[in-house]
């Protein structure tokens, strides 16, 4: 059966499955409050076996632009996005649940120099550690499906039993030199079991996954792959700050496997539930470069580098379902390791440690169908530690962000409601070094353009801001139109980027984001 297939049949299913209504049960798409619980179902489904959660299909088309200048260097400078996506969860019978969604995105991306990857910095520190770059500028034309879905069901004697699969497919590729081109693979599930009894669950769960990337860069110039020529030649980073040239440029593989495993244990009543989680999680990403006749394929005999991961997350989350007011409170700490190992020099180079501690808290108060107001406030701490010993970096930094967001309805009437979000977060470095040796004219480069305009970004104090609006109109009573609009902005509010560079870019960046969805 083809990946065009298995798409389509699965937005049949989620758009024909039975929706069988629960009473007093909590409706998931009312206010962005709840995205968490939306969140954490996907995550633990089991949890959320005896709570009584609304059915809901809420199918969504929306356009976002992004103008990043403030930012770290491999992102890249404007991203334009269409995205259409479908999601829902379905009661079919008391003791069972479906639920899945799909997601086409269609994006471009202009002005991204530095990383011929598919990952980007925008939302993380540093990339992993082996990919291709050159440092010309270039525009991207990037598409991706994703397809998840899961269930979970309760026996009569009380045993817990759910499961859920993704699959993702893309591609991205570069319209100027140097051209690269990536082709993506990604699919995978998990199975959770447990038992129920009385007020009191157990759950235990173990997954796996596999992504596969199929690179390969091409010159419509070919001389432009040349030391001559530093701006278009193509070079390999094998850690931070270790340079290298790599003949495998115009055809390889990555391949990365993920397991996991993990267990749990909640405790709910009429009014309240909370639940503790322990997840761990190994990946393994290899990458393959072509053999003497220009061939590539998965094979231990063409593997060149290999980079692992292992993160430890621990989550405790409670959460009130009151007559006319609920509470959520999330705890969470998650540790994460990980090193390169080169298979022909048979060592090490590059290790990363991160620790993530995250506190979220809020209130919503309702009166029937009406927000009157919620509130949250969230905090997160960070500690990175990034070391290559032959790249000669050693790059430090402990970071605390505070968030606090508010919405409420505006107008409440029988069939139109108007909501509005304000949001802000604080970013600041408490701690941060950064110690660089140059051992190469390549590795000074790589430094001088872009660890430390990275550590220059990390090091500042910056705040952003967001404003949404939210109208929604009832077309019935079981289906509902909603058209939303959202702003957000990001500012240095300090200059601590002085320490590294004065020549760096603190124009604010902005973020917009609209469309109209269909709630049913």
């Amino acid at each position: 059966m083809t990946s065009k297939k298995v798409i389509l049949y699965f937005i049949l299913l989620v758009s024909c499955a039975v929706q069988a209504q629960l009473t007093d049960s909590l409706s998931v798409p009312q206010n962005v409050f709840y995205n968490d619980i939306r969140q954490q179902f996907w995550k633990n489904p089991l949890f959320y076996t005896t709570q009584h959660l609304n059915d809901f299909t809420l199918t969504q088309i929306e356009f976002s632009q992004k103008n990043l200048n403030l930012k770290r260097v491999q992102t890249a400078d404007k991203t334009t996005q269409y995205r259409f996506s479908t999601q829902g969860i379905y009661n079919v019978k008391p003791r069972l649940r479906l639920f899945g969604g799909f997601t086409f995105d269609k994006s471009s991306e202009k002005g991204l120099g530095y990383n011929f990857s598919s990952q980007r910095t925008e939302n993380q520190n540093v990339l992993s550690p082996n990919y291709f770059f050159a440092p010309r500028k270039g525009n991207w034309d990037n598409q991706e499906y994703n397809l998840d879905g899961g269930f979970a069901y309760q026996f009569d004697n009380n045993i817990l039993l759910g499961g859920k699969a993704f699959y993702k497919n893309g591609k991205n590729y570069r319209t100027n030199d140097p051209r690269p081109e990536i082709e993506l693979s990604n699919y995978g599930g998990e199975i959770q079991t447990g038992y129920n009894f009385r007020n009191n669950s157990l759950i235990v769960f173990a997954g796996m996954s596999k992504k596969t990337e199929t690179d390969n860069i091409t010159y419509v110039n070919d001389a432009a792959n040349a030391p001559a020529y530093p701006e278009t030649f193509t070079r390999f980073s094998s850690g931070y700050g270790r340079i290298i040239f790599n003949s495998s440029y115009n055809r390889y593989i990555f391949n990365t496997i993920d397991k996991n495993f993990g267990f749990g244990y909640q405790y709910q009543n009429n009014r309240n539930s909370w639940n503790a989680s322990y997840r761990y999680n190994k990946s393994m990403e290899s990458f393959y470069g072509k053999n003497v006749r220009g061939y590539v394929y998965i094979d231990d005999e063409l593997k060149q580098f290999m980079y692992r991961v292992v993160s430890h997350t621990t989550d405790l989350n409670y959460f009130y379902d009151g007559v006319d007011k609920d509470y959520k409170l999330r705890f969470s700490y998650e540790k994460q390791k990980g090193d390169n190992f080169s298979v022909r020099e048979n060592g090490q180079n590059y290790r990363m440690n991160l620790d993530i501690f995250s506190f979220n808290s809020g209130v919503i108060k309702k009166d029937k169908n009406r927000v009157v107001y919620s509130f949250e406030f969230g905090a997160n701490y960070m500690r990175h530690k990034y070391v290559d010993l032959l790249g000669s970096t050693d790059k430090r930094l402990n970071t605390l962000e505070l968030s606090a967001a508010f919405n409420k309805d505006l107008l409440s009437k029988e069939k139109n409601t108007l909501n509005l979000a304000l949001g802000v977060q604080h970013y600041q470095a408490l701690d941060e070094s950064l110690l660089f040796i140059p051992i190469s004219t390549s590795n000074l480069s790589f430094a001088d353009n872009v660890i430390q305009p990275d550590q220059a970004y990390d090091a500042t104090s910056k705040l952003r801001s967001n404003i949404m609006l939210q109208y929604q109109y009832s077309l019935s009573k079981t289906k509902k139109l909603r058209i939303f609009a959202n702003y957000n902005t990001l500012v240095a509010i300090g200059d601590q980027y002085k320490t590294y560079t004065t020549d760096y870019n603190t124009t604010a960046s902005t973020y917009f984001n609209g469309g109209i969805s269909i709630i049913y």
